[in-house]
């Protein structure tokens, strides 16, 4: 029903322009002549003031200007109320003092009313509309009827005559404030009736004033009521200016038939002009009410409307052109919408996965942590981001990213789904794993022998302090395999250290092969010396496996012409077997095998020592006194 004004800045000037100083004034004297031939009738019968218009429209003009001019306006408005006065019959004091109280009475409204209208005129919003009738319809004309009854009765002392007069001027100005300022705020601020077209303007304008006609010059009836329902329709077509100016038709006409004894309020018997009058301002008033505040209603539930729609339109912008698929769901995770974006991401039109349920798309690896992602969510714990596997349109599972927040209920606060921001982390998955797999090669650069491919010294060491404190807890045994190449020297003077290179690779897959289980570590300990960790092996087991090793080294065959009882490569084993308690250190585990490991080179070589010198010969003959050197 209403067409909320345009803003418009009030004139910002120190001086209004002439031609609307001329305007103003054309129009205010207008309204003076107006309201004075309808209240002239009235006035010489002993009735009352039907309504007082001027006023109205001088508080419109101040809250559509600079409060820099208004001392312009009340100057001029203050110059022509006490010549209207002056014209009427008063004398200059009498109308100089009435004219103050007027001015008053709109300067009373206006201070107050200022910062609340004038930023943006619109009376069809709540705040702007109650505080017009506050201070305009209620305060300011009750001061001015105060001020100004004495001075007509000549009588500061309270009577029933001062109330009569109060009464007066009190309704007379209260009505033409409602409905002249909302009129001028109307055509001043905006264009009321662009939307409409002339013939149904000037229809609906004819059709009430037709009625009016009819209502108020018969006299057989009271048909007050039937003027109602053509307000409303002007109301529900034209908007607030339409109701406004159809007030302003029906007080004319009304209050004009009136004066003439005639309309519904002549056939109360032995009822007075003044009491006549009153019960027409009474219905004008009503009336006023009856129209503005539904005037109210609906452009509040209008504005709602329209920010309903441009809050969704921004909301379907900001979810239609996100590249992160959103999605609303209930608190059991079926799906109520799904942005655009899923057909860009997992190849999906929303419609096919609206209604679904997450447990159908997502990894089966990983419904187990996105259901207790959700229902953290929904008790209230902070909320995380999770990665998870979704599959895409091909039946692929495609990377993603979910970071929930649960919704409440607009009207009981109770939690009614969550919604999702799901983004596509395809691309920063494989760069993640591409960096943990740079990492790894890195770690493993760290942590391997560039030359065998065994583990390094370091994590030999890293490894056996950690294989010690297990022991120590567990009270199981450790056992260490030291390990060295016969005589590795002179096969580098003999055949080149290239030579010996590819030899402690060679001799280093053999010593791989027999460290097989996962807890078992072999490394190169230093230079052509290997050790391996056996983590909870007893000495018959490391001497097992030390057997092996020697005797797989040896059937390499890998020729060594300075091994002299052998002429192949052969290597020396010390074995050493602890079971830890507190206060051991893992270097005696070392430093016991490494005694069995010198044991072995000076019994002869191509033998395992254990830490109870027990030995056992790989050799078909004894080396006998031969040196002990590498």
């Amino acid at each position: 029903m209403i067409s909320p004004g345009v803003s418009r800045n009030p004139e910002s000037h120190d001086f209004p322009s002439f031609s609307r100083l001329a305007g103003i004034a054309l129009l205010l004297i207008v309204l003076f002549a107006v309201a004075s031939l309808l209240n002239a009738r009235s006035w010489s019968a002993g009735g009352v003031t039907i309504f007082w218009p001027s006023n109205g429209l001088l508080l419109g003009v101040l809250l559509c200007s600079s409060r820099r001019q208004w001392p312009v306006w009340l100057i001029l408005a203050a110059l022509i109320d006490f010549s209207a006065n002056i014209l009427l019959g008063d004398r200059a004091l009498m109308a100089g003092w009435l004219t103050s109280c007027n001015m008053l009475e709109v300067l009373l409204a206006a201070l107050p009313l200022y910062p609340i209208i004038a930023p943006r005129p619109d009376l069809t919003q709540r705040r702007q509309l109650i505080s017009l009738l506050l201070y305009g319809m209620f305060l300011a004309p009750a001061v001015a009827s105060l001020l100004a009854s004495p001075a007509v009765e000549h009588s500061f002392y309270f009577s029933g005559l001062m109330l009569h007069r109060f009464q007066i001027w009190f309704t007379a100005d209260a009505l033409g404030i409602t409905i002249v300022t909302p009129l001028y705020l109307a055509f001043t601020q905006s264009r009321p009736f662009q939307s409409r077209r002339w013939n149904e303007i000037i229809s609906l304008f004819a059709l009430l004033l037709l009625v009016t006609i009819l209502v108020f010059w018969q006299v057989r009836f009271p048909l007050f009521f039937l003027v109602l329902p053509f307000l409303l329709l002007l109301g529900l077509r034209l908007g607030l200016a339409g109701s406004a100016l159809g007030l302003l038709l029906v007080a004319v006409v009304g209050g004009l038939f009136t004066t003439m004894n005639r309309g519904p309020a002549a056939l109360i018997s032995g009822g007075t002009l003044s009491g006549r009058i009153l019960l027409l301002q009474c219905f004008l008033a009503v009336s006023m009410l009856v129209l503005y505040i539904p005037e109210v209603v609906i452009a509040e539930r209008k504005r709602l409307q329209q920010n309903l729609q441009a809050s969704e339109a921004r909301f379907r912008l900001l979810a239609e052109a996100s590249r992160d698929v959103i999605v609303l769901t209930d608190l059991e995770g079926h799906r109520d919408y799904v942005s655009p974006s899923v057909t860009e991401v997992l190849g999906w039109m929303p419609e096919d996965v609206i209604g679904g349920s997450y447990h159908q798309l997502v990894h089966p690896d990983d419904v187990a942590s996105l259901s207790r992602l959700l229902k953290d969510c929904e008790e209230g714990k902070p909320a995380r981001a999770l990665p998870y596997r979704c599959r895409n349109s091909q039946g692929e599972y495609h990377w993603v990213e979910t970071n929930p927040r649960l919704y409440r209920d607009p009207a009981t606060g109770s939690p009614a789904g969550f919604v999702n921001i799901v983004r596509d982390i395809s691309d920063r998955r494989a760069a993640e794993e591409e960096l943990n797999k740079a990492f790894r090669m890195v770690e493993s650069l760290a942590t391997v022998d560039g030359l065998t491919g065994l583990a390094n010294r370091r994590r030999f060491d890293e490894t056996l302090e950690r294989e010690w404190s297990r022991a120590q807890r567990e009270q199981s045994t450790l056992s260490l395999l030291m390990i060295d190449v016969d005589h590795f020297k002179r096969y580098n003077d003999a055949y080149g250290h290239l030579a010996g290179d590819d030899c402690l690779r060679r001799i280093a897959q053999s010593i791989a092969l027999f460290a097989g289980r996962s807890a078992d570590l072999a490394a190169r300990y230093g230079g052509e010396e290997f050790a391996i960790i056996l983590p909870g092996t007893a000495a018959s087991g490391s001497l097992e496996v030390a057997q092996r090793i020697l005797a797989d080294v040896e059937q390499c065959r890998i020729p060594h012409s300075n091994n002299a009882a052998w002429d192949v490569v052969t290597i020396s084993i010390g074995s050493a077997t602890f079971s830890p308690i507190d206060g051991d250190s893992c270097s005696q585990l070392v430093r016991i095998a490494d005694e069995a490991l010198y044991r072995a080179k000076h019994a002869g070589r191509n033998r395992v020592e254990a830490e109870d010198s027990l030995s056992v010969r790989r050799l078909t003959g004894d080396s006998g006194g031969e040196s002990v050197d590498s």
